[in-house]
């Protein structure tokens, strides 16, 4: 393929990775476009005492309707809603430097809809993120205070945006004044954070505090998922905005949220189980969630209940006690089986006639028959050999079994081709099995199932590249020896002979195989014709045709070797000179291509949520397609430039 073709499919590609990421991107706030018409958020559980204190709120829905259940036992008790439940809430705006001072302006105009009188707060504070957390107002029930605090906010063009510090100091702000208050953060974020104060800290005050985290965010570099795991701990949501001018919007929906709060508190079950699931109802909205006596728990991570799911077809086949039973009964099959045939390739049967043979023929051993090394049939067991048969029959109708027997014959493996087409089969789909049974993942076995199907054919092609590599590398030498044994006295059969005995594998295999063809009758051009062609060896082909020529026209076939193995050993040396000044390339190639792979592990252990941005459909995807797509242009054309034929 040349070149034009090249990047003319890496675009296609690239397209078609565009176009199918594009499909999986989802609007931001397409979750909360279709949301049901009513529902019930639970931000707290506390059952330390013989009530049950719940905190939440209901949208969509009279929250004076709320009845609630342990388990299946109903529980009773009394719920304050909306105004009856005082509220103190802390805003949180961003004003760090890479903002406009028109974002600012308009997240201080949607925070104004929390004011004290006009919005569901009790009492409101205000603290800002750029250069640090800063308290511009601490908690007040002064709507006044409130507005002249929030006039005082501005942009800060120096400062960066630390937002989780912010946070934490608004945990700090909620005091023991008002304790029968539900506590609420509202943040409008857009930056990203400094970092100058960790998740779990912030985490740690929030729950000290027994503050939910209402934030809304700006998609200008925020870390989502990092503000994400904050409410995930200690309740409340994270909404993104899709501009600046829909921030009045986005806080609206929370203060929607705010004015159905309620708090209830329930006549605890006697008989309720540990880890009971405790369930709210209003209308048509439902929300079930996990309580547990004696503790507090606070945010999806500690209320969402365990999902128990139905099982699927692999656990029902797995936890099947007749497929159990089969899988063992296999297994010990498979453990006879190998054992048997382990014995039968090492101890071999001694009452064969060959075998009987071999003692009064000292030069058995060395003779092969023309179609190439001795091979042993290591099935004995006959159900074994009957599969073996119809593996061999159906892979020789598809034309698998001729170019299997070549590839065996080529990396000297003295197995039968339908033979080893059977045991890599066998052996593959018992491992899938296996390791089904072990993960209970389908994706997994089909990966060991392709894995074990790949894995023979590169053993042999590994062999096959090892043993043609020798076998090049001792050309030069051969030939100088067969020159030597010409100018010796030998004819060129006996020459062959003897390098056969002097020489070292493979050569010397191949060339005694040559020996015992030409005894059996086939022509010396042949035999060596069949050399080239089974070890894919051009070199030596070029030899057999200069002995071809000589034995036709006559001439000095000792000087003819000896320049065709000089040109060789050139040849070699010039290969050997290209590979060293190509060394560099090779290298840049290899550190180039492993480099991405190993840089997102690393990165993966030291930021999990930092890389998983990456791993999620939309914008993730496609940016994974292309970078793939470039990869892969990229060390094509650095093979094209350090690949050099000789």
């Amino acid at each position: 393929m040349d070149r034009r073709r090249l990047v003319a499919v890496a675009l296609g590609c690239a397209a078609l990775v565009a176009v199918v990421g594009s499909f999986a991107v989802r609007p931001q706030g397409a979750a909360a476009q279709s949301s049901d018409p009513a529902s019930i958020t639970v931000d707290s559980v506390d059952a330390r005492g013989d009530r049950i204190v719940v905190d939440g709120s209901v949208v969509g829905a009279d929250p004076a309707s709320l009845a609630f259940r342990v388990g299946t036992t109903p529980a009773m008790g009394t719920t304050a809603v909306g105004p009856q439940v005082p509220l103190d809430v802390v805003a949180v705006i961003d004003n760090a430097a890479p903002l406009k001072n028109g974002t600012v302006q308009l997240a201080k105009q949607a925070i104004a809809q929390l004011l004290p009188g006009r919005g569901p707060a009790t009492r409101v504070g205000i603290v800002t993120t750029s250069g640090g957390a800063d308290t511009v107002i601490p908690l007040t029930a002064s709507p006044d205070a409130v507005t002249a605090a929030l006039d005082t906010v501005q942009l800060n063009p120096e400062g960066g945006s630390d937002t989780v510090g912010a946070v934490a100091e608004a945990a700090a702000m909620f005091d023991s004044s008002n304790p029968e208050a539900q506590r609420a953060v509202v943040m409008i974020a857009a930056t990203p954070d400094l970092g100058g104060v960790g998740v779990g800290e912030a985490e740690t005050a929030m729950l000290a505090a027994g503050a939910t985290l209402q934030a809304v965010l700006l998609n200008k570099g925020v870390e989502v998922a990092r503000v994400a795991d904050l409410t995930r701990t200690t309740g409340g949501g994270v909404t993104v905005a899709a501009s600046d001018e829909a921030l009045d919007d986005e806080v609206g929906t929370v203060i929607t949220e705010l004015d159905g709060r309620f708090r209830s508190s329930l006549a605890a079950p006697a008989d309720a189980p540990a880890g009971s699931l405790l369930t709210a109802e209003a209308g048509d909205a439902s929300r079930s969630v996990t309580m547990v006596a004696g503790t507090v728990r606070r945010g999806d991570a500690a209320l969402v209940p365990p999902v128990t799911s139905a099982p699927g077809a692999v656990d029902r086949i797995v936890s099947n006690p007749a497929v159990l039973w089969f899988v063992v009964l296999l297994g010990v099959a498979a453990v006879v089986v190998a054992v048997w045939t382990l014995l039968a390739m090492v101890l071999g049967r001694s009452d064969t006639v060959s075998g009987r043979l071999a003692v009064y023929d000292e030069h058995a051993s060395e003779l092969t028959m023309p179609d190439g090394p001795p091979v042993s049939e290591v099935t004995t067991v006959p159900i074994l050999k009957r599969a073996v048969a119809l593996t061999g029959d159906l892979a020789e109708r598809r034309g698998v079994l001729e170019q299997l027997e070549a590839d065996l014959e080529r990396a000297n493996l003295p197995l039968r081709a339908a033979e080893a087409l059977f045991f890599a089969l066998a052996g593959g789909v018992l491992a899938a099995v296996l390791v089904l049974l072990l993960t209970k993942s389908l994706l997994m076995a089909l990966v060991v199932l392709v894995v074990a199907a790949l894995l023979p054919k590169a053993v042999i092609n590994f062999r096959i590249g090892r043993r043609t590599k020798a076998f090049e590398q001792q050309l030069p030498d051969m030939l100088d020896l067969l020159a030597g044994t010409l100018r010796a006295g030998y004819s060129i059969g006996q020459g062959i002979e003897a390098v056969s005995r002097e020489i070292g594998e493979p050569m010397s295999r191949e060339l005694q195989r040559v020996v015992n063809e030409h005894r059996l009758g086939r022509s010396l051009e042949e035999s060596l014709e069949g050399v080239a062609e089974r070890m894919q060896s051009d070199d030596f082909a070029w030899a057999v045709m200069a002995i071809r020529i000589q034995r036709e026209v006559g001439g000095n076939l000792a000087e003819l070797l000896l320049t065709v193995s000089n040109t060789m050993t050139q040849r070699e040396r010039l290969r050997r000179d290209v590979a060293s000044l190509t060394a560099e390339g090779r290298m840049s190639a290899m550190v180039l291509g492993l480099m991405p792979f190993i840089l997102g592990m690393v990165m993966f252990v030291i930021n999990k949520q930092y890389v998983m941005a990456l791993l999620t459909p939309g914008l993730g995807y496609m940016m994974l397609g292309g970078s793939l797509v470039s990869m892969v242009i990229g060390f094509i054309w650095m093979k094209k430039m350090i690949t050099v034929e000789v």
